[in-house]
């Protein structure tokens, strides 16, 4: 089932299903804010063939200019179940969340925007280029992953933090 709550880490068997869910998620997202992006691709462990992933389709949206973002239509994105998450304050990205349950905080997808083919775009779809294209180091980051759910299960900040290590050794392969 697609979606996790809020801190929680809870990793699922991979599906081809996620696949197809990015798929009918990007055109949605094409019909909301296509206009003003240059592409939209799958990324994240979802995207990733054969691993475990937390539950949620993870997407970067590339625009020509961060100020584009001003001519997406939020009234459209939030009645999709889309929000802008402002506290998320990460320079040079901003970040959208789809919620299944507003109660919980349950996310289903991840919306990163950032600039087309700068830094941001370039990290994303190396990491899961290079781990598609190198099964063994995409075995080894879901064994990482898994042992970091089991000792973070309620801790989704410090679970991604402890990632950073190996996506940023993958990353100096560029």
């Amino acid at each position: 089932m697609l979606g996790i709550n809020k801190g929680e880490v809870r990793l699922a068997a991979p599906s081809i299903e996620w696949k197809v869910l990015f798929q009918k998620e990007k055109k949605l997202l094409n019909e909301l804010i296509g206009a003003h992006i240059k592409d939209l691709q799958h990324i994240g462990s979802t995207a990733i063939d054969g691993i475990d992933a937390k539950p949620v389709i993870d997407m970067v949206a590339g625009v020509t200019s961060m100020a584009d973002i001003q001519n997406f239509d939020k009234e459209k994105l939030k009645a999709s179940g889309y929000y802008h998450l402002h506290r998320v304050k990460i320079d040079g990205k901003a970040v959208f969340a789809k919620f299944s349950d507003l109660k919980n905080f349950t996310k289903t997808h991840i919306l990163h925007v950032v600039e087309y083919e700068g830094d941001w775009w370039s990290q994303h779809i190396f990491f899961r280029d290079y781990l598609n294209q190198h099964p063994e180091a995409a075995k080894e980051y879901e064994a990482m992953k898994r042992d970091l759910a089991m000792k973070y299960p309620n801790n989704e900040s410090v679970y991604t933090d402890e990632k950073k290590q190996f996506v940023d050794k993958i990353l100096a392969k560029r």
